[in-house]
């Protein structure tokens, strides 16, 4: 009883947190301001507008990633804030470990291939790994030693005892994100749904990303073998390059217009951040659906960070295609719903 009121409560205060998220239609409208400083003043109006402190930083690649991570993340924390002390405090704090994931990569890259500089980390300290505390290792020994989940220290030793491919290293670490986010939940809830939508297209994503890459098939098999999505790694297995994959996705009618529209998506504007975008969009339509059947479920809170992401994707893609001179019918396409 205690629990599911306190489930009720949570969801309550995330319906509430998502009134303050920025209507889609509002921020695709951005797309065609032209003046700087009046697209500056629409983003000071919102959660951004705080970070931002000139509207010359809404040219700085580093700059947009970091503010919009940071928003993100102080949401995130909010959640995990009310959520103290329950089971859904674990689940908030492992999803939100890719982040941490992320950092120890980069301190891994940073200590293999000589620091020049202080590594540069996502602006947060860990959900579940200190990752303040293993940016100071000064030893890839002493990194392994300090993270305290053996099998990932383990994996990673692995790594380095082998040939050392990037691209291998950020497919462990997303095999390890997958494990640990889903085999602790209930099959056939809409928790497990929503989380299970979210992996498979992260999975979809990271699987475009290596075919960009040219990973081979061998190794995208080894390194994600055993993760539940088995037609997403057929494919793979029996496609060339990127474009063959897409042409197996093609075929697959889940995947069918998510493909089309990172064709189409590369071919307008070339350049690799689109498939994130594309796999996001995908990802929050579907968390969207699956919580709506659910609205006062655990579901929703979920669906309110991966909502969370999408706006901010957007926000990013919206300035990175002022950038790199994207046309606004491209971009004004790229924020469209699916279908739309």
């Amino acid at each position: 009883m205690l629990r599911n009121a306190k489930i009720k409560y949570l969801v309550v205060r995330t319906h509430g947190l998502s009134s303050h998220l920025i209507d889609p239609s509002e921020l695709r409208s951005w797309i065609f301001i032209e003046d700087d400083r009046a697209l500056f003043d629409k983003i000071s109006q919102t959660s951004y507008g705080g970070f931002f402190e000139k509207p010359e930083d809404l040219s700085d690649p580093v700059k947009i990633g970091e503010v919009t991570m940071r928003v993100n993340f102080i949401r995130a924390n909010k959640l995990i804030s009310i959520a103290r002390a329950s089971p859904l405090e674990n689940i908030l704090r492992v999803y939100m470990s890719k982040y941490d994931l992320e950092n120890i990569r980069r301190i891994v890259f940073s200590l293999l291939f000589g620091r020049l500089e202080r590594v540069s980390l996502l602006p947060h300290p860990g959900y579940l790994y200190d990752t303040a505390k293993l940016s100071k290792a000064e030893r890839l020994e002493d990194l392994l030693d300090l993270i305290e989940e053996r099998k990932l220290s383990s994996l990673i030793s692995n790594w380095l005892s082998g040939d050392r491919n990037t691209s291998e290293l950020d497919l462990i670490l997303t095999k390890v994100y997958i494990d640990s986010l889903i085999k602790p939940l209930k099959r056939g809830t809409p928790l497990y749904e929503i989380i299970r939508s979210y992996l498979e297209n992260m999975t979809l994503g990271l699987l475009l990303k290596a075919k960009y890459l040219g990973v081979s098939n061998d190794l995208i098999i080894r390194a994600l073998s055993g993760v539940p999505f088995k037609k997403l790694l057929e494919a793979v297995s029996q496609s060339g390059d990127l474009s063959d994959f897409l042409d197996k996705l093609l075929n697959i009618a889940p995947y069918r217009e998510v493909s089309v529209e990172v064709r189409d998506s590369l071919r307008d504007v070339g350049e690799p951040w689109v498939i994130e975008h594309s796999v996001l969009k995908r990802a929050y339509t579907e968390a969207v659906r699956i919580s709506m059947m659910s609205p006062m479920s655990e579901a929703y809170i979920l669906s309110y960070l991966i909502s969370s992401e999408w706006e901010s994707q957007s926000l990013r893609t919206v300035l990175f295609g002022r950038i790199s001179g994207v046309s606004k019918d491209t971009l004004y396409q790229l924020l469209s719903p699916r279908g739309e």
